[in-house]
């Protein structure tokens, strides 16, 4: 998701835009995205240094994903492309809490490295990821998109991720340049 908002970043950086003009961006509930966002990041950590039970904490994450796309969907007026980060949001929500956790593809791990067996593993100590199968709802919404690359950068993504990617990047871009006549 950095690289995507980073790409639209430089590309608004490139056609003129600036960091001034992002920073003056008017966004309602600011202060909100700015607490509920790495909130949300950091959750799972703090949830499990606290041994909180993986249902609560589960309820939880999904009220701050849920804050987040509230806050986003306020700001749509504006910029239509937050819209689409608020769609992505709202994708994961449905589809964890529809199977109690986000479903991820082995099959989609495998395809960037892991070994299908690590991944298994790795996931039974995981309370907010689930190995997807058979039983799992909305599947099309969970983690399957194999995303290759760098170690550090490479993993598998939702549907969701990639609008909520897609979208902030388009609004990073947008807001650069907020105030340049219009191309064309």
């Amino acid at each position: 998701m950095a690289e995507i908002i980073l790409v639209g970043l430089l590309l608004g950086l490139a056609n003129g835009g600036s960091l001034r003009n992002l920073a003056k961006e008017p966004l309602r509930g600011e202060w909100v995205l700015l607490l509920l966002l790495p909130a949300q990041l950091l959750w799972p950590g703090v949830a499990e240094r606290l041994g909180m039970p993986c249902s609560m904490s589960i309820v939880v994450w999904l009220l701050l994903m849920a804050g987040l796309a509230i806050v986003l969907m306020l700001n749509a007026r504006q910029r239509w492309m937050l819209a689409f980060a608020a769609l992505g949001i709202a994708a994961n929500i449905l589809v964890i809490g529809l199977n109690q956790a986000m479903p991820v593809s082995i099959k989609a791990a495998s395809e960037i490295g892991s070994p299908r067996e690590a991944a298994r593993v790795a996931l039974k100590d995981d309370c907010l990821h689930e190995e997807m199968g058979s039983t799992t709802l909305a599947p099309f919404l969970a983690d399957v998109i194999a995303v290759p690359g760098p170690a550090w950068q490479r993993g598998v993504l939702s549907p969701g991720d990639v609008l909520l990617a897609c979208g902030l990047g388009a609004w990073v871009f947008a807001a650069s340049r907020r105030g340049l006549p219009a191309a064309g």
